[in-house]
């Protein structure tokens, strides 16, 4: 027998007495985004095995303004369309979008497009089907989208205009939970409607640039970039549509004024959220790749312990470590109840190998579909790490292999596992973690395989625990994001949102 197909695993967990079958039917009633209702599962799948029926579609009905015949599709901040989605309004500029009940729409950005005439407006969340029973529902985008009675200059500037406060406050759009993004919209056009100088004076800007707009041309030079760095106003649009942003007689070739008039219109509105002072969203993403190099920047070959092969998929299980502070009495703000603790080990899996799963498919807090990035989110409880207060603790470590298959041929690397401390580094109030699966020059606890000239210490500890010349990269950190050895900045999370709830008036 081959020894290293012999796992040794020792998940050092509170309260892992519970049996694994329980810990398994916990951690597949705890996994959000699902789109699969537990109390009708039985229901579903007693008698003659039938599948689960889809939810009922949903539908997104609209009117873009001038906007005969317009393309409209879904897209990120980013600007990037979102598959599938996409319609084309009437002779009247009226449209309906096909939206799957599965997934809904959050954080996105609806366009309409003729020529390189442009339109926007911001869709904080279109909620999916609570149900595979709910009955098809309509959605209208004026009841979504604050100041969308139609899709029109003014929604096209209130989107910018959220776009770059998001921006300004030092976090992502997908960063942001629904609520904010919608109480930030409201105040952006509460102040636009009662005459705020600085708003009108954007809007006007844009509405400037959607008259002067060809309502023929490449479409793809359109005029505002939905992009997460740099001008919101499209150089390359300027130059093949010249426009006299300010209508002072002379066609603009920079960005300057719209740039300085968006400064100035951004001082007007405030970026309102609040979010769960006790939980956090936790994303865990790890790429299973053969090209990829590992914390010494060397080849890391993430088949070592696991066999390749095409039916098999990316899992991830874990619990709360025993370095967590329990709560021995009544509950206090810096320890973790038993009910918690429990919550938390059955959500992460309680150290069943392939039992939860993690995806590449664009949803389940997944960013980018088939970019090889293997998405898990989860809602766990949070302690903020003050002074002489330890954060909450975990362990966790990556499987490959099939539903319900053990240790064997599955696992990254045995009698070894990923520990993390939940501190929001970043502030964008979600912890993102991302690895290469296999990489044991990381987070790997016990014979960690970093270089001592690199920080390594050949054990992984939390940073309360480690010496100054030893590293602990135990905590939401900066990563490579261009495969030359150099951290450049935070993992995504994917389209996972912030935990948020509503604001105190």
């Amino acid at each position: 027998m081959d020894s290293r197909r012999c796992s040794t695993s020792k998940p050092t967990l509170h309260r892992l007495g519970r049996t694994w079958g329980a810990a398994w039917v916990a951690a597949s009633l705890a996994c959000t985004g699902c789109g699969v209702d537990g109390l009708l599962l039985t229901e579903f799948t007693r008698g003659d095995n039938q599948p689960m029926p889809d939810p009922a579609p949903l539908t997104l009905t609209g009117v873009v303004a001038d906007g005969a015949k317009a393309e409209i599709t879904v897209r990120g901040s980013d600007g990037e369309a979102v598959a599938g989605l996409t319609a084309t309004a009437s002779d009247q500029g009226s449209f309906a979008l096909t939206i799957d009940g599965a997934s809904g729409l959050q954080n996105r950005l609806l366009q309409a497009r003729l020529g390189r005439r442009q339109w926007l407006a911001v869709i904080p969340l279109l909620p999916k089907q609570p149900s595979v029973l709910a009955p098809a529902q309509t959605f209208r985008l004026q009841d979504l989208s604050p100041g969308a009675l139609s899709m029109d200059s003014t929604t096209s500037a209130l989107a910018v205009l959220a776009l770059a406060k998001v921006r300004a406050v030092g976090l992502t759009w997908t960063g942001v939970s629904s609520s904010a993004l919608t109480e930030t919209l409201i105040g952006a056009h509460k102040q636009l409607l009662a005459g705020d100088p600085a708003l009108l004076a954007f809007a006007q800007i844009v509405a400037n640039i959607h008259v002067q707009a060809e309502t023929a041309g490449s479409a793809d030079q359109v005029p505002l970039r939905l992009a997460s760095s740099g001008s919101f106003l499209n150089l390359a649009y300027l130059q093949v549509n010249p426009t006299d942003l300010d209508m002072d007689g002379q066609v603009d070739s920079s960005t300057a004024i719209f740039d300085a008039a968006l400064a100035a219109a951004l001082q007007s509105f405030t970026f309102k959220a609040c979010y769960e002072p006790r939980r956090i969203a936790v994303v865990i993403e790890t790429k299973l790749s053969e090209g990829a190099l590992d914390g010494n920047c060397t080849p890391l070959n993430p088949y070592t312990w696991t066999e390749k092969a095409p039916n098999k998929q990316v899992f991830v299980t874990g619990g709360i470590h025993q370095d967590t502070l329990l709560c021995t009495g009544a509950p206090a703000p810096n320890c973790l109840t038993s009910a918690e603790v429990d919550a938390a080990n059955g959500a992460l899996g309680g150290w069943v190998p392939n039992a939860v799963p993690m995806f590449d498919d664009g949803s389940h807090g997944d960013g980018k579909a088939g970019d090889g990035v293997w998405t898990a989110k989860f809602d766990l409880p949070y302690i903020e790490a003050v002074q002489g207060v330890n954060p909450v603790r975990i362990a966790y470590k990556f499987t490959y292999g099939l539903p319900g298959q053990g240790w064997t041929d599955a696992e990254e690397f045995p009698g070894n596992q990923r520990i993390l401390e939940l501190v929001d580094v970043d502030g964008d109030h979600i912890v993102t973690r991302f690895d290469f699966f296999a990489d044991e020059t990381t987070n790997k606890d016990k014979k960690n395989g970093l270089f001592a000239s690199a920080g390594g210490c050949g054990e992984m500890k939390w940073p309360s625990q480690t010496t100054p010349d030893c590293v602990s990269d135990t905590r939401e950190r900066k990563v490579d994001l261009d495969g030359d050895c150099k951290a450049d900045g935070f993992a995504s999370p994917g389209s996972a949102t912030p935990l948020a709830i509503a604001c105190p008036n």
